[in-house]
């Protein structure tokens, strides 16, 4: 395995690092899927984002589902199925055998449409319309059986409906306002990167000051991930220090014991003489609160933009999108689904 040892994991790096490049991929890294293998592929061949269940991938920003080989225990394709309907965001309900999916524009505005796709019938029912100017949504099941389904929503003020994490309501508006919370980049932000701890207690959520783009970035406010006791009430924030700045995302491991972070990485564009953070993704230790900086690079050529990680059921693996960085222009490539062996953690 490549070890990454130009990353500083107390949190105090002043400027950016640099790799000399060609430099070997990390062995555990397989691509699960490719946005452009199949050039008569129907639909937009873009994956920002996966989920994973038994046996099955989900994708967006145009729905997909992919189904896995069962008997081998390396992740592998066997079938996709596109699904009408392009979201940015979706996560799964087992228990009622759907997906919750958000509709967003892609660092733009939010949409924010909340709908449940039934898998069966394969049918979108909108829940709560874009007034709600809903990110993302978080479920999990309780040990009485009952199901806590909590959202972000940026807030409207045409409505007064204030920003903040909200328990959905199964019998309809109005919603309950757990925590009120602001992000300063309101809906640019695009994805809300909260979590729900595995037994349904902890709300754990990103603190993330104003955007500052660019090399200035590096002098910023760090962000902050925080945890409310849905039991008590009780707040605070995790004794975590991150470099990063833009796109705070925190995943539970299925134990409740760590969580994969990453965070959209700094100065992603432009010339080689710019480079990205090499921490962009890392697994945090919930009893020692240390972090471990992985190495997700997808290319042996240049950097790459790693977002959106999730475990496998089972713990064993990591799913997150890469996309190529252009070291010539100011844009990303297309963005394709990898996974990253996990089981020597």
């Amino acid at each position: 395995m490549l070890t990454n040892t130009a990353c500083d994991t107390t949190g105090t790096k002043d400027e950016p690092e640099y790799l000399e490049f060609p430099l070997p991929v990390n062995e555990k890294i397989s691509k699960l899927y490719d946005c452009c293998d199949k050039p008569d592929r129907v639909g937009y061949r873009n994956y920002h984002f996966a989920e994973w269940y038994p046996g099955e991938v989900y994708t967006t920003t145009q729905m997909r589902k992919l189904t896995l080989e069962p008997s081998i225990s390396i992740p592998f394709v066997v079938d996709e199925e596109l699904i009408e309907g392009d979201v940015m965001y979706m996560t799964k309900s087992e228990a009622e055998n759907r997906l919750y999916t958000v509709r967003t524009k892609f660092y733009k505005e939010s949409e924010g449409w909340l709908n449940i796709y039934d898998i069966e019938a394969k049918t979108f029912t909108t829940i709560r319309d874009s007034s709600y100017n809903i990110s993302s949504i978080r479920i999990r099941e309780l040990s009485d059986g009952s199901l806590l389904k909590v959202y972000y929503s940026y807030g409207n003020e045409d409505t007064g409906l204030e920003a903040g994490y909200y328990r959905l309501s199964e019998t309809g508006p109005p919603d309950e306002l757990l925590l009120a919370h602001s992000n300063p980049d309101g809906p640019k932000e695009t994805i809300n990167g909260f979590d729900l701890s595995p037994d349904g207690s902890t709300l754990l959520y990103p603190i993330q000051p104003d955007l500052v783009p660019g090399p200035a970035a590096y002098g910023g406010p760090r962000p902050e991930l925080a945890k409310l006791n849905l039991n008590t009430g009780l707040r605070d924030t995790l004794p975590i220090q991150f470099d990063l700045q833009q796109f705070l995302w925190a995943r539970y491991h299925p134990s409740g014991e760590k969580l994969v972070v990453s965070n959209y990485p700094r100065n992603i564009v432009g010339t080689a003489r710019i480079s990205v953070d090499l921490d962009s993704m890392y697994v945090v230790d919930l009893n020692t609160f240390q972090r471990r900086p992985l190495d997700t690079r997808t290319w042996d050529q240049h950097y790459t933009a790693d977002i959106f990680p999730s475990w496998s059921p089972d713990g064993n693996y990591l799913i997150y999108s890469s996309g190529k960085v252009n070291p010539n222009s100011p844009s990303i490539g297309t963005y394709s689904i990898y996974t990253m062996d996990m089981t020597e953690d």
